[in-house]
């Protein structure tokens, strides 16, 4: 290959047993065999020769959404949707994994102010710790050694979190999923719940929450008996665990009594931050940042993944709700991230709030190609031009807060303008014909393309990629649509849009 150079043999004693010649590539530090047409790497940790994963791209399409009530100022997303790309910004490369690589996570801060320290703390940073893991080692990552760069991506986190803030008592809790091609890297860290949906319409709990009140029922009435069996029902399986099993009464405190600190309870026994209560008399060696961490393969069954505040998820009541939610989301996970807010919000009323939040990853659907390489066929060609119709609804934040149809202010907030699409996209994803697109265009759409007849209402006309008037987001989404279909929610400077593809 390029840019190798043979090596004579007194320089190859240490190298693999393999016939015939040996090259070097010193930019990349790679070794190169001819006899068997593989690149090697000296891994320092090992202490030894491995071979090289050439990273393949699986072409597996992840949607992504979340919605986090306007009340939940403590809880925080990452969405990065490349992190090769991220990589690069450090000087690192990626390519030996598998694609699509991808991270999202969700903090759920508590005990902090207005804001929290800790979640944005997160937010900036668990990617620098990840990523020069992922990049230090070049072949392939066996489960073992991905939940352990998990488990110490966090650990380093909470580290470097008390150095930079050692005055801080906030903390939060933490769900992490890691895209590796059709492999999910699933970390949990205190009472986010990820929860994986499958396509048959059944939803299972990957982890049982890091709380010493569990057993309690939800309502605090302390039906033992009835939160056991709750807990039991989110139970995974012990490999799972980070090395303690739920009923041990080990580093997940689930059988330990609460901690009462500064004469309140602390239902939490694994968070990052927290400082206060590692450091105290009552929760040394009781509270921890150990995630647990869960692989999973993907196959045909898989439908997508939530990470669901707990907040949110006592409120919902039970996964068949999650389960009915999913079934009608489609591609559309901010609408179902939404769907699952609105439905907590439906049981709790607005006065409880703080923290009701949700994301959600849906893939379209693997196919048994898919995790074979050699049998994947070519994919087709994008189109190059696209004709769509749209639904605006404008919100106070929007560059231009004005309804050019009914000629007045908008003064609605993005939250009440998130509810009324949600309820508008649902409806018209139940129409099969349409119709009901065009009358709602007509009776709620902010643009003045609502006002063209029948049904060219909405109608932006063709568009190219990159071209369009509002925004490369929306051009994006309006090109990945197949036709006939209905978008997720999208964002714009403008507000926020439906969009259906005509051709």
């Amino acid at each position: 290959p390029d840019g190798f150079v043979e090596l004579n043999s007194s320089m190859t004693a240490q190298l693999p047993h393999y016939p015939g010649q040996w090259f070097y590539h010193e930019k990349k530090e790679l070794f190169w065999n001819l006899s068997v047409q593989k690149s090697f790497f000296f891994d320092p940790g090992l202490g030894k020769y491995e071979e090289l994963h050439e990273g393949f791209d699986y072409g597996l399409a992840l949607h992504v959404g979340g919605c986090f009530h306007d009340k939940a100022t403590q809880m925080k997303h990452v969405l990065i949707k490349d992190l090769g790309k991220a990589a690069q910004a450090f000087r690192l490369s990626l390519d030996h994994l598998d694609k699509p690589c991808a991270l999202y996570a969700v903090y759920d801060g508590h005990r902090g102010s207005t804001g929290n320290q800790c979640a944005d703390f997160c937010v900036r940073s668990l990617h620098h710790k990840l990523l020069p893991r992922l990049a230090g080692f070049r072949g392939l990552w066996g489960e073992v050694r991905l939940r352990n760069a998990l488990a110490e991506s966090f650990a380093e986190l909470d580290v470097e979190f008390a150095e930079k803030f050692g005055s801080a008592n906030d903390g939060c809790c933490s769900a992490v999923v890691l895209v590796l091609g059709y492999r999910l890297v699933v970390a949990n860290l205190g009472d986010l719940v990820p929860l994986l949906c499958l396509r048959d319409g059944s939803v299972s709990e990957l982890f049982r929450p890091h709380r010493s009140d569990i057993n309690k029922s939800a309502d605090g009435s302390g039906n033992v008996e009835e939160a056991k069996q709750a807990a039991s029902a989110l139970a995974p399986a012990q490999e799972s665990w980070g090395g303690s099993t739920p009923s041990s009464g080990g580093p997940s405190g689930v059988d330990q009594p609460p901690l009462v600190v500064g004469g309140q309870d602390f239902p939490w026994t694994r968070t990052l931050g927290d400082l206060d209560v590692k450091k105290s008399p009552e929760g040394a060696g009781r509270l921890f940042a150990q995630p647990d961490v869960r692989v999973v393969s993907l196959d045909s069954s898989h439908q997508g993944v939530a990470l669901v505040s707990w907040d949110l998820y006592k409120a919902i009541g039970s996964t068949s709700t999650v389960s009915t939610i999913f079934s009608k989301s489609g591609r559309r996970p901010r609408f179902a991230a939404g769907a699952l807010v609105d439905n907590g919000l439906q049981s709790l009323g607005e006065a409880q709030n703080g923290h009701l939040g949700a994301l959600a990853l849906l893939f379209d659907q693997v196919k048994n190609e898919d995790i074979h390489p050699a049998k994947k066929a070519k994919s087709s060609q994008p189109a190059q031009q696209v004709r769509a119709r749209h639904i605006l609804l404008k919100h106070r934040e929007c560059k231009a807060a004005h309804d050019k149809v009914r000629h007045k202010q908008v003064k609605r907030t993005r939250g009440e303008a998130e509810r009324m699409m949600r309820n508008v996209l649902e409806q018209c994803a139940a129409d099969t014909t349409k119709k009901l697109f065009t009358q709602k265009c007509k009776e709620l759409s902010e643009c003045t393309s609502c006002l063209s007849a029948g049904d060219l209402a909405g109608d932006v006309g063709w568009m190219k990629l990159g071209k369009g008037k509002f925004g490369a987001q929306f051009d994006a989404v309006a090109f990945a649509l197949q036709v006939g279909e209905l978008s997720d929610l999208v964002d714009s400077d403008q507000g926020i849009h439906i969009i259906l593809r005509s051709a």
